[in-house]
């Protein structure tokens, strides 16, 4: 096991081990669990020898939140968008398409604002981003990422909501992103010992409902 794979797997660890400290209590905590849908704007990534366009895309997921006061939650959020990128090179032939998922996994908080039924919210989380080719022939790659957002919950009923939500994506770049893209001396395409220095900006914006489990 290489040291990038032992350091991913002790943050998963590390994340999983905060979220039980704090649902341990749960009986006395409310909890929120969410489920989304939207549109998310992938971006491109710069490559040594070219760009990798990421065709933006529909994305989903779910969220889970716990109180830790009236107005303050952790929260445990997973994204997935389904999409296509391709390798434009500086020189050489345009590569093929690309189909691959980003999958985000996050760890966070949440600080609203109370008034009353409207609560306007900003986040902030850091987790992991796997990128996943739905070929065989490109291997999955993992990295380090954060999340910052804000939006808008609005509080239907005492326990049914909706949110709305926009949040930058950022993944974090430090021996490479991605498949990896070059051009090799059978032409242009993606491998896996070519790394880009700039990640990708990413967006998203989405909604969804909210429900409410509360002791009270």
């Amino acid at each position: 096991m290489n040291m990038r794979s032992r350091r991913h797997r002790l943050f998963i660890v590390i994340m999983l081990i905060t979220i039980s400290l704090n649902i341990q209590d749960i009986s006395a905590q409310s909890i929120e669990l969410t489920g989304f849908a939207g549109w998310q704007l992938h971006g491109t990534a710069k490559l040594y020898d070219g760009d990798f366009r990421i065709n933006d895309a529909a994305n989903y997921g779910g969220k889970l939140s716990v109180a830790l006061a009236s107005t303050t939650h952790v929260e445990f959020s997973y994204m997935r968008s389904d999409t296509e990128g391709r390798f434009y090179p500086f020189i050489g032939t345009i590569g093929d398409l690309i189909p691959f998922s980003s999958n985000y996994i996050q760890l966070g908080g949440v600080q609203e604002v109370d008034l009353d039924r409207i609560r306007p919210f900003g986040t902030i989380g850091a987790g992991l981003t796997v990128w996943s080719p739905k070929s065989g022939q490109y291997n999955s790659k993992t990295q380090f990422s954060a999340t910052v957002g804000g939006g808008l919950k609005i509080w239907l009923t005492d326990f049914l909501g909706i949110r709305l939500q926009g949040t930058m994506l950022m993944p974090m770049v430090w021996n490479g992103v991605g498949f990896g893209c070059g051009i090799g001396t059978g032409g242009s395409g993606c491998g896996g010992n070519v790394y880009t220095r700039i990640t990708p900006f990413q967006g998203e914006f989405s909604g969804g409902l909210i429900l409410r489990i509360s002791p009270n």
